[in-house]
């Protein structure tokens, strides 16, 4: 059976959190028990499913609408503050969205097209950028790659509002070809990436000539006396096409679509995107059986799909190969997984009502991750966070001796009042969550179906039997947890409650600190 074929394998809790965990940062026990009964293809098309723009981010001191910088946009207040409001926002989205793969692509595509808002610095454009990303998510990505390509917030970044006739920046030039489409290939000499070449660079910031952004109005146009009207001469990796130049209004427009088009007519231009997807979803090693048995038959598809990204990545996400065993769990959660993933799988907290401390409650998970080396709307270079692409540690520089302390500092902190919420309460409450589970008085069962919901993969017996004899027991018997809870549950005084809560602290504390927690 084809690798890409449709998944006709078994659909438990396994594989239902798996695809929760990979498409949108994870579930709570309640959607999860929901994707079991409704099924993969039921649970693929709520994913994929097209949805209405999220609401835009409001200021949290006046509730005032201000990203399309009108009268709700106060000048005097600098550009980190409205940034800092966006990237609160965006983590809200991540946290609360329902079901969907939107909000995890969104984040794949400010990867993918990375800009740095300390650089553009301008809050206004960089949320203009972000909401791009997020409204061809799913779309047709030969038109995201145009959209990028004349924003303000790419125009700042990669200099493409100084590229002007006589004195062409390359910059964005060489973006848009080794990162954000064809991609670079072994070097085959001088200058020649195999893909294409240096020549190809020149040629390609000639192209992008004249592009300005207005400072005042944040509008961008073409400047036809700043854009070079002479013929570019492309390499024989492009098959020696030539671009003719002009000077005319419209030449901007016309140039910049025969550059797509003749980019986007390589087949690698197609196999590139789909690495870049099948690292971020999948799995970071692509060897020769994936390369010939997934990454080449999606990229077909994604071409005869005319580079529309949704159906090829529904297929990858719903294939053979994504269920298979050697993928599930083989990868080291971000800390987007990590942190919007402890956030969405536990059901015992609520974020403030009140919008500043709601607005100060999310940035600081945005912080949280920050701190773990995922900033949001701040990557630490063009080519975006190292553990996309990277060789050959990929994902495994997410944990690193700095890191990883810190990871266990949040998984502690969660299962402790604290001030992230405003009130005083725990995030996690072990005892509430552990309510909500089938058989919280069976220590096995209860093991048994905490690693079902948090961890990608199964426990053995002997580490089931330890964590409930050597952890939740602190040395005792595994069926003397059975009497724990029932005393509890026949007297939840505050005494019992707390006995209970003891135990299930230090089996909860213990669980997130395993070297498997860390894998989705």
């Amino acid at each position: 059976m084809a690798q890409i074929d449709r998944y006709t394998g078994p659909w438990t809790a396994r594989q239902a959190a798996h695809l929760m965990r990979r498409a949108c940062f994870g579930a709570t026990p309640e959607q999860l028990a929901t994707v079991v009964d409704r099924g993969l293809e039921a649970t693929i098309a709520q994913l994929f499913a097209d949805r209405p723009l999220p609401t835009p981010p409001e200021d949290p001191e006046t509730g005032l609408q201000w990203v399309d910088g009108g009268s709700g946009y106060n000048v005097q207040k600098p550009v980190v503050y409205y940034n800092a409001v966006t990237r609160g926002w965006w983590t809200r989205l991540m946290v609360e969205d329902q079901p969907s793969i939107r909000e995890k692509l969104t984040l794949f595509w400010s990867n993918h097209f990375s800009t740095e808002a300390e650089i553009v610095s301008s809050a206004l454009h960089t949320f203009s950028l972000l909401n791009q990303l997020r409204t061809y998510a799913l779309g047709n990505f030969k038109d995201l790659t145009r959209i990028v390509t004349i924003e303000p917030a790419m125009l700042r970044y990669l200099n493409g509002n100084t590229n002007t006739v006589g004195t062409p920046n390359e910059n964005y030039a060489r973006e848009l070809q080794e990162l954000f489409t064809i991609g670079k290939g072994p070097v085959a000499g001088n200058g020649d990436y195999t893909t294409y070449t240096e020549d190809d660079v020149r040629a390609a910031a000639r192209v992008l000539t004249g592009w300005r952004e207005n400072r005042r109005s944040g509008t961008v146009t073409f400047v036809a006396a700043q854009h070079d009207s002479t013929d570019k001469q492309f390499s024989a990796r492009y098959n020696n096409r030539v671009i003719k130049g002009s000077r005319d209004a419209g030449a901007g427009v016309r140039e910049l679509d025969e550059l797509l088009t003749m980019i986007f007519e390589q087949a690698r231009t197609a196999e590139h995107i789909v690495e870049r997807l099948y690292r971020w979803f999948v799995d970071s090693i692509i060897d020769d059986t994936v390369r010939t048995e997934v990454i080449e038959p999606l990229a077909a598809q994604l071409r005869s799909d005319n580079y529309v990204v949704g159906p090829t990545l529904e297929r990858l996400l719903s294939s053979q190969w994504f269920f298979s065993d050697n993928i599930i769990g083989a990868q080291l959660g971000s800390p987007a997984d990590f942190v919007i993933g402890l956030m969405r799988s536990t059901t015992t907290w609520t974020a403030p009502s009140d919008r500043q401390l709601r607005q100060r409650f999310y940035l600081g998970l945005y912080a949280q991750m920050s701190s773990l080396q995922m900033t949001l709307l701040e990557a630490p270079t063009v080519a975006g966070w190292e553990a996309y692409y990277q060789e050959p540690g990929y994902d495994h520089y997410w944990i690193t001796t700095a890191t990883l302390p810190l990871r266990n500092g949040l998984t502690d902190a969660i299962l402790r009042p604290n001030r992230v919420n405003d009130r005083g309460q725990a995030i996690l409450d072990s005892v509430a969550f552990v309510e909500t589970l089938p058989q919280p008085s069976d220590s096995l069962q209860m093991i048994a179906d905490l690693n079902a919901h948090f961890f990608a993969v199964p426990f053995s017996e002997a580490v089931t039997m330890r964590l409930a004899e050597e952890v939740l027991m602190d040395g005792g018997r595994y069926y003397e947890w059975t009497q724990v809870w029932d005393d509890y549950v026949a007297d939840p005084s505050t005494a019992n409650r707390a006995r209970v809560k003891a135990n299930l602290d230090r089996l909860f504390t213990y669980l997130f600190r395993m070297a498997e927690f860390q894998l989705v």
